[in-house]
């Protein structure tokens, strides 16, 4: 019979990362358990039905959050769904009334329902779990527990796990997860955080992104140029959280500054977003405009078009750059493991951790290196086939520790 697998935190391919999670997550569980019957708990439906049927889709039971509301729409919400968690809490440690009869919203019924009827809960969101998104972590453990509550087999996947300096957030960390059946760091740092919290060590592993198993798919890069001979290098840049790295950084012109050191004749530069929001400009895509109407004074400059791209296509034209440049983690790992050479500037932990990984942290810029971006560019073109064949070797390597992981995944539901 097929495993009934419930991804419990997805969001969509409109955000390339996320899409990327998603896919080799239930690429991962394949490969443990066979042919799965996938649902997913996901904040974004609309992108989702692009690839997946409608009756595997649920909306968060807290909905969208309270993302959109006002000032008073902000409080009901926070009061309504903190009076639905303690309802919960009581009634899995007491009572175990029907829980459908303690909800108060169509959300709520369906994604409990989704719940009650998976074998199997995950947990992929990428980096749900740390102090960053304070916010949110509450509501999201709170799903996680109730799986557990409910005799689910709950899975940590490969994430980032932290930072979590604030003495509530381990304390609430702990006791929602205390009971999972696996807990899995995606970076070193990660891996320690989980140590740290207090849980069972030998239900504890460090375990690569689940990305670097993408498989590239069709895409041609030189239908954004007339010049087809030019070599094209690929640029992302965001506007990151700043609680990490403590300020922002302006990467139009920090990055700008070192790409135009480059020769224009010998190469065009693709501006590639990799976040982007149904039906608007994501803040993301307004960045990247800006860096390419800076570029365009010397370059043919070329963007992608607004609109979400699968993981398969965009790591497609990834592959076919002579050398790719990203603030974002999850595009950094599609370019690597297409064996592309990649600067990553880490503007999270979680960057230098994976550019740690594949033993490229030396092409992982700190802030106040950026001035190095093109001496770097420089250096991988007098290196490029080395570099291509160490990112061969370093794929290779994390593979292995995938098959560890999916044996884990096996012994689970032995």
């Amino acid at each position: 019979m097929n495993k009934k697998i419930l991804l419990m935190d997805t969001f969509s391919t409109i955000h390339v990362g996320n899409g990327a999670l998603l896919e080799n997550t239930m690429k991962l569980c394949r490969d443990a358990y066979g042919e799965c019957e996938f649902e997913f708990i996901t904040l974004d439906k609309e992108t989702n039905r692009l690839k997946y049927n409608e009756n595997q889709l649920h909306d968060p039971m807290f909905g969208k959050f309270w993302f959109g509301l006002g000032k008073f729409g902000k409080i009901f919400w926070a009061f309504k769904n903190t009076l639905f968690m303690i309802l919960h809490v009581i009634n899995e440690n007491t009572l175990n009334v029907n829980s459908m009869k303690l909800t108060f919203t169509h959300e709520q019924r369906k994604a409990i329902e989704a719940i009650e009827k998976s074998d199997i809960c995950v947990s992929c969101g990428g980096e749900v779990i740390g102090d960053t998104f304070y916010q949110a972590l509450v509501f999201w453990l709170f799903t996680y527990w109730l799986a557990i509550k409910k005799g689910k087999k709950f899975i940590l996947f490969p994430q980032s796990v932290g930072p979590l300096k604030k003495t509530w957030t381990r304390k609430l960390v702990y006791f929602a997860l205390r009971n999972a059946d696996l807990y899995v760091g995606r970076d070193k740092a990660s891996h320690e955080t989980l140590l740290s919290l207090g849980f069972d060590k030998d239900k504890i592993m460090f375990v690569p992104d689940v990305a670097i198993q993408q498989e590239i798919g069709n895409a041609d890069i030189h239908k954004y140029f007339q010049d087809e001979n030019k070599k094209v290098v690929g640029i992302t840049i965001s506007n990151p959280p700043h609680s990490e790295m403590g300020r922002k950084v302006d990467f139009v012109q920090e990055v700008g500054s070192q790409i135009e050191k480059l020769n224009s004749e010998e190469y065009a530069i693709l501006i590639m977003p990799s976040n982007f929001k149904l039906n608007e400009i994501s803040a993301d895509y307004a960045l990247c405009l800006r860096l390419k109407d800076r570029l365009s004074e010397k370059f043919e400059v070329a963007i992608l078009e607004n609109r979400p791209y699968f993981p398969g296509e965009y790591t497609g034209l990834l592959s076919q750059l002579e050398f790719f440049i990203s603030t974002r983690m999850h595009v950094a790992i599609l370019a690597t493991t297409a064996f592309t050479p990649t600067i990553a500037i880490n503007t999270q932990h979680k960057i230098m951790g994976y550019m740690t990984n594949i033993d490229m942290e030396h092409f992982c810029v700190e802030y106040e290196n950026l001035n190095t971006i093109f001496e770097l560019s420089q250096e991988i073109q007098n290196r490029r086939e080395n570099i291509v064949e160490n990112l061969k070797q370093a794929k290779a390597k994390l593979k292995k520790e995938h098959d560890i992981f999916v044996l884990r995944l096996k012994e689970i539901i032995q």
